[in-house]
């Protein structure tokens, strides 16, 4: 049971960072990056086959995972 909560837990940070991601995109383009009227801004989704994006999602997951992993097994 512990690993099933640990495992929750680091899915649950990789949607986390994931969300607060696109939210700070969001904010970065509507404030700072002011596109020309004729242009557009597209999402390649290629680029998810980067194995640097996998490396850090997987840090994420590892992170969520052991935070609650450490915290159950202390109790």
């Amino acid at each position: 049971m512990i690993y099933i909560k640990s495992a929750l837990a680091g899915i649950v940070a990789v949607f986390a960072a994931a969300t607060l991601t696109l939210f700070i995109m969001g904010i970065y383009v509507w404030v700072v990056f002011k596109p020309a009227e004729n242009e557009a801004i597209g999402w390649d989704p290629i680029s998810l086959s980067n194995p640097l994006t996998w490396l850090v999602v997987i840090g994420i997951f590892l992170a969520g995972f052991f935070w609650e992993f450490r915290r159950i097994k202390s109790k």
